[in-house]
């Protein structure tokens, strides 16, 4: 295979023997420069001096006395400008946005060397024929009124003109801001250009290289454009283009676009032969299918051993091209260690590195934190922990550290302040946050010099990450020169909105270059990098229609009609660029196989590129289409028995006694879940703890509970009447400040139930304003049964059963705490709240109650009535029966909470035996050896089961 950059240095030699050091190379980029050279060396034979090598964009710049500008000095200096002409009153943080895209308007202008004037009076004649808003939807009508937020009134005439005004207003705007950076020496990237193609003729600039030769380049801007032909006029360069007939000579493909004008404008001399019928020829191509975006790194191997009988160790053989460059270190994962050599001519994104994320969790400290004149500053809880449980604390954990965050899961710290992290030297560092936006940039260079600091000493041979460090550290050092600068000569104040824009921006740009030979191995690389090279093999990996070609083009304030208009580029010409750059690439290529992702996540869209189906119907080749499908799903999950023993029953015997008796709960327990049971009360697995960010509805219950029998307790033994409900309900004092004080101790995990009160926040404003709002109701609907005697609160009670076990009588101690017991009316009550939702308070019969592993368990009436077998066992009453109080139907407007059994009224009498004799079978199963604790079948029930990650249900 003749590759094109061995055949241009081929013909240059040809040429140039003996003055190689008078001409100049230009290449799209350096990588093509340093194959190139490589391909010239072979042609010589003795000791000459190289051409010299450079790109355009260095070239044209170097005729240039101003210097690039800063992106945040130009905005800046944007911003001034705009606001003296427009008059607005936007904000720098406003303007940000706005600015941005300003600047890459202005730079298209003058790379594209538009008349500036013509364009913008184009557009302002435009908006006025759009001034007739009539078709314009509301959605669309609002959407411009955002565009212009700073401009946007209530009446549609003045909001019109307004905002005509701007448009009007951009020509001079335009003129100012390039006066103003040329008296201070400054320019952005389109004004070099502009500024060097319009001086070129009048400043008669001196060419050094007697030859000029261009290769390899595809799309011209306007000033490379004029910038050549003067090159051409002075008949001091030569044009080496490369491109295949097949799609030159195809007018539909957009591949040719660009190149077939470039023929026409500067065609190559007659005498360059080189390999333009390649793509025809038949090749080795495969398109594949992964149902994983990194999956397809796997297909690297396979392409690797189909291919070893064509591979040969030179760097132009093999390539493996990354249109989807976060798959670079998946695919260095996958080539096998037979592969001695390899070459990455891509940068490693930093954004990609541990390092980049533990900054982005220091952002979110600096854009969270609050501040409080008792408690300092402060921040949710996730904030911190996740800074604390970063993998590059590991260097600074201490007990303390480890026991504070023990404590945060323990007492439910929701907000954390940060003068309480003063651990170490570090940890203060970290968590001493700046007050100020200019201190920013200092705070993120401490840190960092103290973890490179670190590193350095811990692991040396680490010189990745220590490059990754010290590639952030200059990046951050530049915005922080950038932004004094800005603040000292603009007077322009940057707020927390731009600085992390601007901080993401310049972390987002760097990349560490690995270490390597760039003439051996296989190659490693990017779409751009792939410009002038060829290769025999090939496999590209994210051949996706969002990768390849890119479907993100600039905003643009510009419409897209006066664009095309004017000659600057939009989506039909970076489509014709990306076709190009891939028909290029593979034109000589032998073997190439594409894999693609069908994965349908976030703005992938799982379809293969548009190139792919090119290849497969509107080519001479004939792709083979496979699919690569690789199972991740874990084999289904055995269902976990655990079958009771001698030492199982006797240790929940043993555990069974007059202080820690059976309690209801735990007989639901069983009933509900069989294996949940045994985690919980054979096996003594506690429940881990964790930070509730919100109040459950277990906590919502205790701290409901708790409320009520506080309010309730100074009249256990008394009548209550209605002045008494009239009294509580009135000193709204006592209820708030005892909702606090539970809300203190149940949720913030406050030692004792004392007299602070805590400051409520979010979501937990809202609970409590629910609490407070079901208690009222409460004791209006116990209001309305007034008078009654208060007979107990959260009294326990409990009694003994003899189950015959192992063919003898063994004693079974059941109990639990009551909520309430009052008699209304001569009947006395087992009252039990609910916070929980109750399908209903019927019954058919007890066995209903015991069935094992129901969908719906009437739990609720179960454990009413083991309170009320309880009570009885312990009280002789004569009228007794079961009440739950389900507070979600508090506001019925017939509110019944009695639980009623076959639609007529209760009779515990009637109930004991059948009561009794299931309650001992099933203690009697329980306590069993031969017992087998099995899962419910019902999966929904695991969704909030402490144990489901032991199960593996969810």
């Amino acid at each position: 295979m003749e590759r094109f950059l061995a055949q241009a240095a081929k013909y240059i030699f040809e040429k140039h023997s003996t003055e190689l050091h008078e001409i100049c190379v230009l290449f799209p980029n350096r990588r093509s420069g340093v194959f190139f050279t490589s391909y010239l060396q072979n042609e010589i034979s003795e000791a000459v001096l190289a051409p010299a090598i450079t790109t355009v964009n260095e070239l044209i710049s170097g005729y240039s006395t101003l210097l690039q500008g800063e992106k945040l000095q130009l905005i800046s200096i944007l911003y001034d400008i705009f606001k003296k002409h427009t008059k607005t009153t936007e904000t720098f943080d406003d303007f940000y946005f706005w600015g941005e895209i300003l600047l890459a308007d202005f730079n298209d202008i003058d790379r594209y060397l538009v008349d500036a004037k013509d364009i913008f009076t184009n557009i302002t004649d435009l908006k006025e024929i759009e001034l007739v808003f009539d078709y314009l939807s509301e959605e669309q009508k609002e959407a411009l009124e955002q565009f212009w937020g700073s401009v946007a009134v209530n009446d549609k005439k003045e909001f019109q003109e307004k905002h005509l005004e701007i448009w009007k207003k951009l020509y001079s705007i335009y003129t100012e801001f390039k006066e103003v950076l040329v008296a201070k020496n400054m320019a952005f990237s389109g004004m070099i250009y502009r500024q060097v193609v319009e001086d070129i003729e009048n400043n008669n600039f001196s060419f050094n290289f007697k030859t000029y030769y261009v290769v390899g380049l595809n799309a011209l801007n306007s000033c490379e454009k004029k910038f050549f032909t003067y090159l051409q006029r002075a008949k001091k360069t030569v044009f080496l283009w490369d491109y295949d007939l097949s799609y030159l000579e195809d007018k539909k493909n957009e591949a040719g676009l660009f190149m077939r004008d470039n023929l026409n404008n500067f065609p190559p001399p007659f005498d360059f032969i080189f390999s333009s019928q390649n793509f025809n020829k038949k090749k080795n191509v495969k398109l594949a299918a992964v149902s994983s975006v990194y999956g397809q790194a796997q297909q690297i191997p396979v392409f690797l051993n189909e291919t070893k009988s064509d591979c040969v160790p030179e760097f132009d053989n093999t390539a493996i091209v990354l249109a989807d460059e976060s798959l670079l270190f998946a695919s260095l994962g996958a080539i096998s260690d037979d592969v001695s050599t390899i070459n990455v001519t891509m940068g490693y994104t930093v954004k990609n590195s541990m390092i980049y994320g533990f900054l982005m969790l220091l952002v979110n400290l600096l854009k969270n934190k609050k501040h409080d004149g008792e408690r300092g500053d402060y921040v949710y809880y996730r904030y911190v922990t996740d800074v604390l449980n970063h993998q590059l604390f590991s260097y600074w954990t201490t007990a303390e550290s480890n026991t504070f965050l023990s404590e945060v899961r323990l007492r439910n710290r929701v907000t954390i302040e940060l003068n309480s992290l003063g651990f170490t030297k570090f940890h203060k560092k970290v968590f001493m946050l700046p007050k100020k936006t200019e201190e920013f940039s200092a705070y993120f260079l401490g840190v960092l010099g103290e973890i490179y600091a670190r590193i350095k000493i811990a692991e040396p041979d680490n010189k990745m990450l220590l490059e990754i460090i010290y590639a952030i550290f200059l990046a951050i050092e530049k915005l922080n020169s950038v932004i004094k600068s800005v603040n000292k000569e603009q007077a322009t104040e940057i707020s927390e909105t731009v600085y992390f824009r601007l901080f993401s921006q310049y972390l987002g740009k760097i990349s560490v270059a690995f270490e390597g030979e760039p003439l051996s191995g296989i190659q490693v690389m990017g779409i751009l990098e792939t410009r002038c090279l060829d290769f025999e093999n090939l496999i590209i990996l994210g051949l996706n229609e969002n990768k390849w070609p890119r479907t993100f083009t600039a905003p643009s304030f510009i419409p897209h009609n006066i664009r095309k208009g004017f000659g600057l580029p939009g989506i039909d010409e970076q489509d014709a660029m990306y076709s190009y750059y891939f028909y290029r690439l593979i034109q000589r290529a032998k073997n190439i196989t594409a894999t693609y992702s069908v994965v349908k996540q976030g703005i992938n869209t799982g379809e293969l590129s548009r190139y792919g189906y090119q290849l497969q119907y509107d080519s001479v080749q004939n792709p083979e289409m496979i699919n690569l499908n690789f199972s991740f799903g874990n084999d289904p999950v055995a269902p976990i028995e655990i079958r009771s023993s001698k030492q199982i029953s006797e240790n929940l015997l043993g555990k069974n006694t007059v202080e820690h008796p059976l309690s209801p709960s735990a007989i639901n327990t069983y009933l509900q879940c069989s294996l949940r049971f045994y985690f919980r009360y054979a096996m003594d697995l506690p429940e881990p703890d964790e930070v509730k960010e919100e109040i459950d509805g277990m906590i919502f219950g205790n701290i409901f509970h708790d409320t009520m029998e506080t309010l309730y307790a100074p009249f256990v033994g008394k009548v209550m009447n209605r002045m008494d409900f009239d009294a509580i309900l009135k000193n709204r004092v006592l209820i708030e400040n005892e909702i606090h004080k539970q809300i203190a101790y149940h949720y913030f995990k406050e030692k004792g139930k004392g007299s602070k009160k805590v400051v409520l926040e979010g979501k937990t404003v809202l609970i409590y304003e629910n609490i407070k709002t079901y208690l009222n109701q409460l004791l209006r609907v116990d209001q309305k049964l007034a008078p009654f005697t208060m007979v107990a609160l959260e009294e326990k009670y409990q009694t003994a059963l003899e189950i015959g076990l192992n063919r003898q009588l063994v004693q079974v101690f059941i109990g639990g705490r009551v909520d309430r017991v009052d008699r209304v009316e001569g009947v006395t009550r087992i009252l039990d709240y609910k916070t929980g939702f109750v399908k209903d308070l019927k019954f058919a019969d007890i066995d209903e109650l015991f069935e094992r592993d129901k969908k719906e368990p009437k739990k609720e009436i179960l454990q009413a009535l083991i309170y009320l077998f309880l009570f009885v066992e312990n009280n002789n009453v004569p009228d007794i029966k079961p009440v739950v109080y389900v507070l979600r139907n508090l506001f019925n407007e017939k509110f019944e909470p009695d639980v009623i059994w076959k639609e007529h009224d209760f009779s515990f009498k009637e109930l004991k035996s059948d009561l009794v004799d299931n309650l001992k079978q099933l203690i009697a199963e329980i306590y069993s050896p031969h017992t087998i604790f099995t899962q419910t079948q019902h999966t929904d029930k695991c969704k909030y089961c402490a144990y489901k990650k032991i199960c593996r249900r969810f």
